[in-house]
């Protein structure tokens, strides 16, 4: 059942990677209408604040996926000398306080958007965007990033192999 679940989990961080490279086809978008705006003397309207919430966005989107695909840049100095059980408890409790700080962080982020949205704050820009707006999305990424961390956490803690390249054998979610 935990691996059906993590297959789902897995394909939901794959989306989230790709709208995640969507927002950079985007980014690029809102840049070069920018550049063209000023090249042929037009106002652009906002657009390097856009720009900016979209680059947040995008970040944000694709933590989840890079985490499970190890893709972030690992600190390993002081697990590449352990072996077996010690190395999984080492990883174990990495992976625990990591939950810790990712549960907190998607939760602040939460509160800022339901605040944000409570007071109607706006930006200071010339477009005068709701703030809840840009930063729900930039909400749900840290979300994504902070399940994937448990999914990782509870995967490592029952099914150690399959979060664990060095010792994996079988196809687990660090295979792409």
């Amino acid at each position: 059942m935990l691996r059906s679940i993590s297959k789902i989990l897995d394909g939901i961080y794959r989306i989230g990677a790709v709208v995640s490279g969507a927002l950079l086809i985007l980014l690029c978008c809102l840049v070069l209408y920018s550049i063209s705006s000023r090249m042929f003397g037009f106002y652009a309207g906002g657009a390097t604040d856009v720009a900016g919430y979209v680059m947040a966005t995008s970040t944000f989107m694709a933590l989840a996926y890079t985490f499970r695909t190890q893709g972030h840049i690992r600190v390993a100095l002081l697990i590449q000398n352990l072996q077996g059980s010690r190395r999984g408890m080492v990883e174990i409790l990495g992976l625990g306080v990591m939950s810790i700080v990712m549960t907190f962080l998607a939760f602040y982020m939460y509160r800022l958007v339901y605040d944000s949205w409570d007071f109607g704050e706006r930006s200071e820009g010339a477009d005068a965007i709701l703030m809840w707006i840009p930063q729900l999305p930039v909400a749900v990424g840290a979300f994504l990033l902070a399940v994937s961390v448990v999914h990782t956490l509870i995967q490592a803690v029952f099914d150690y192999d399959a979060v664990n390249p060095e010792t994996s054998e079988h196809e687990g979610p660090n295979e792409v």
